[in-house]
């Protein structure tokens, strides 16, 4: 299992770099085709314009699987095998400088249906992560939330997820 691991990750690290090139070189056409045309040829510029607007769009479920992280719904995990799953899934969007805000509103269950059923189904530009750019998703409470996202059957008084953000993953200092 472990020389699987290693060559989901080295194949993983092989397509990053891939993606990274084609990423830099299409960045490249666009400033040359603005120099020609007279047009701005700031990179930063047109490093923006690519990445929110002309990359291939993908999941983060999608980028997931390509480091070999299985994602199958809740109903399928037990308790133990929902935490560790879910653990996963956390620490592999970690891999992708994806890290998690404000959780521990939500029980493992909820956590992970919420990940599962929404955010890691949302489509996302395909922009290879790069050292010092992160991204975050705030999974905070929102003000119009009804759902109770305790566990079931559950008094209310302990919550599962408490302790939970001081345990996330969070980027290099």
């Amino acid at each position: 299992m472990n020389r699987m691991q290693t060559a989901t990750e080295q194949a993983f690290e092989r397509d990053l770099e891939c993606r990274r090139r084609t990423r830099r070189r299409k960045i490249d056409q666009l400033v040359e085709e603005a120099r020609r045309s007279g047009g701005v040829t700031d990179r930063l510029y047109w490093t923006m314009v690519y990445d929110f607007e002309l990359a291939p769009v993908t999941t983060n479920l999608r980028q997931l699987g390509a480091l070999g992280i299985e994602v199958p719904p809740a109903e399928e995990l037990d308790g133990a095998g929902l935490s560790d799953r879910l653990w996963a899934v956390i620490h592999g969007l970690a891999r992708l400088q994806i890290y998690l805000l404000d959780t521990e509103h939500l029980d493992d269950r909820s956590l992970y249906r919420q990940l599962e059923e929404q955010v890691l189904r949302e489509e996302v530009r395909e922009v290879p992560p790069e050292p010092g750019v992160r991204e975050y998703i705030d999974l905070g409470p929102r003000p119009d939330s009804t759902a109770d996202s305790r566990s079931e059957g559950g008094s209310g008084r302990s919550m599962p997820g408490q302790g939970r953000d001081a345990l996330l993953p969070r980027p290099p200092a």
